[in-house]
């Protein structure tokens, strides 16, 4: 039986994640302190500063939707290639 395949869900842009908290009526204050971020690392995901690969700001690019959760994932894009003996 064959897995089925889930459609990836759409990025959205710094400006998108914006206007996101604006239609949900969320502060960029309240969002830090449901997602357990750093208010600082959650601005500059929005500001669009830095690439957020790491540490704090990847967090925040995360929960924003602007950068793909790395465990939503279940296979690997390519399959690993085996030595041959």
């Amino acid at each position: 039986m064959k897995a089925k395949r889930t459609a990836k869900p759409k990025l959205r842009t710094p400006d998108e994640a914006r206007q996101w908290l604006r239609d949900n009526g969320i502060t960029v204050i309240a969002f830090t302190k449901q997602n357990n971020l750093c208010r600082h690392a959650v601005n500059d995901a929005l500001r669009g500063i830095g690439k957020g690969n790491y540490g704090k700001s990847h967090a925040a690019a995360v929960a924003l939707g602007i950068k793909p959760d790395p465990n939503s994932c279940t296979n690997p894009s390519k399959p690993a290639r085996r030595k041959s003996l």
